[in-house]
């Protein structure tokens, strides 16, 4: 049910974005992109699951475009130039760890753990950029009136919460059953922070949340 849950959950936030897309910030607008994505990857698992009675090569591709569209919205928050310097080229380095994952280290038909490994510490590193700028701007509206704030502790429960779930022994049952209750619980956790920001950064009139409104 969880599993269920977080997989198709996705489409409460796509539809809330797609409806008010004009009136989003460019940060926003990506993590729509983001929901569609998920949305998508929801009903490819679940075929992939039926007809080829695997899903893991979905796993490679989720954390490469998961991390790219994350970093993106990041890129687009930040306000530190050298910081937006340098992130393509880790991007780089991270798509080329990635590839290697999965096609040298563990193979498409096992789960990426070298790729999630460099992907957790690379988020938490960008999520904690984000309030070290939030902190040094010393902003007086509501953090949580702030889009990219509110994202980035859904992001940090997440990550945080799932990291050590992802390096578990998937050999034992037990440990796998674990593994997937903390990955399902902690996503909905951030799903529903998400949602809620992006809800807030909808409504007509909405405070600030990031900068000028995309054109």
């Amino acid at each position: 049910m969880l599993n269920y849950i977080s997989s198709f959950g996705v489409f409460i936030p796509l539809i809330i974005g797609l409806r008010r897309w004009g009136s989003l910030s460019a940060p926003a607008r990506i993590i729509v992109g983001y929901f569609g994505f998920w949305a998508l990857e929801a009903v490819v698992d679940r075929w992939s699951r039926k007809v080829l009675h695997t899903n893991m090569y979905l796993f490679h591709v989720t954390v490469l475009v998961e991390t790219w569209l994350l970093g993106w919205a990041y890129y687009q928050a930040y306000d530190l130039k050298p910081v937006r310097r340098v992130m393509p080229w880790v991007g780089a380095v991270f798509t080329l760890v990635a590839l290697a994952d999965a096609f040298w280290l563990e193979g498409l038909n096992h789960e990426n753990l070298v790729a999630r490994a460099v992907q957790v510490p690379l988020m938490i590193i960008m999520i904690l950029l984000y309030f070290e700028q939030w902190v040094r701007e010393m902003r007086l509206d509501n953090p949580w009136h702030n889009f990219m704030f509110t994202v980035s502790v859904g992001l940090s429960i997440y990550y945080a919460g799932s990291v050590m779930s992802y390096l578990n022994d998937t050999r034992n049952p037990l440990a796998v059953s674990v593994m997937g209750f903390i990955i399902d619980a902690s996503y909905i956790i951030n799903l529903v922070l998400m949602t809620g920001a992006l809800w807030r950064e909808a409504q007509p009139q909405a405070g600030e949340s990031y900068g000028p409104k995309a054109a």
